[in-house]
């Protein structure tokens, strides 16, 4: 089985020696892998420069498993950028660590996304206040909440499940500026007042918060609203998302209660 040499973000990190460990990558050209890295606990010169972080971005070079067997093997790393500044923000690091856990939830092992990698990348380089350093152009507005809101319509947009939001997925009639509509992760989309009573899975949505662009105005509510499709599609929450949440509202605070997103 050839080496190959990509580059990979680590999701994943879990010890199984006293030397060794297993780490999940997402990588820019295959996707999500599954190796054991030898010796990555001691690191060495050759072979791990730096060791292995979670949410650290490097240069991977490894083996995909043969056969049945359920992993690879990681022959060398090396660190390119460790985002250190995420540690010191709870906020940006559980943001980091909430994207990470999607990857790993909803993507497929071997199935590769290198617009997807390129999103992750971008998003771990704005939380880490690298934002001028980004690869890809970043068009939204700056800040933890917006970055994840892009983050999640990224992903979402990879696997093929991207949410309906300017017409009713009932009826197909446009919405119109300024009415509350509701939203169906099974739908998957909006649905208008005259449909609503068909569908019993369905989150009311306000009108200001339609109006606005999911990644400006009000970004911890958009938030909010993906996750719960997030979590829709992977059939369990997050661990990371509850304590995210609560974070995302310390630093934006909810709107008048006559507005908020409702169920």
């Amino acid at each position: 089985m050839p080496v190959r040499t990509d580059p990979a973000i680590v999701l994943r990190l879990s010890d199984y020696s006293e030397s060794s460990q297993i780490v999940t990558l997402f990588t820019a050209n295959v996707g999500r892998v599954r190796l054991i890295a030898k010796g990555s606990r001691r690191g060495t010169r050759q072979r791990f420069a730096a060791g292995l972080d979670l949410l650290e971005y490097g240069e991977a070079s490894y083996m995909l498993p043969r056969g049945e067997a359920g992993l690879g093997t990681l022959t060398e790393w090396v660190q390119c950028d460790a985002f250190t500044a995420l540690r010191g923000d709870m906020l940006r690091q559980y943001g980091g660590l909430y994207a990470g856990e999607l990857v790993n939830a909803l993507t497929e092992p071997h199935d590769p996304h290198p617009d997807l990698f390129e999103a992750l990348l971008t998003l771990l380089q704005e939380l880490a206040g690298e934002r001028n350093a980004t690869p890809a152009k970043v068009t939204g507005p700056p800040g933890p909440a917006a970055a994840l809101v892009r983050f999640q319509a990224a992903l979402l947009r990879a696997i093929g499940y991207a949410p309906l939001l300017q017409h009713c997925v009932g009826c197909g009639r446009p919405r119109v500026r300024g009415s509350r509509a509701y939203f169906s992760s099974t739908a998957g989309g909006l649905i208008c007042r005259d449909c609503e009573m068909n569908y019993v899975e369905k989150r009311r949505i306000p009108a200001a918060m339609l109006d606005a662009a999911p990644d400006a105005q009000r970004p911890a509510d958009w938030y909010i609203l993906l996750d719960y499709h997030l979590t829709h599609l992977a059939g369990k929450p997050f661990q990371t998302a509850r304590q995210l949440r609560a974070l995302l509202a310390a630093d934006h605070p909810a709107p008048d209660a006559d507005d908020t997103t409702g169920t």
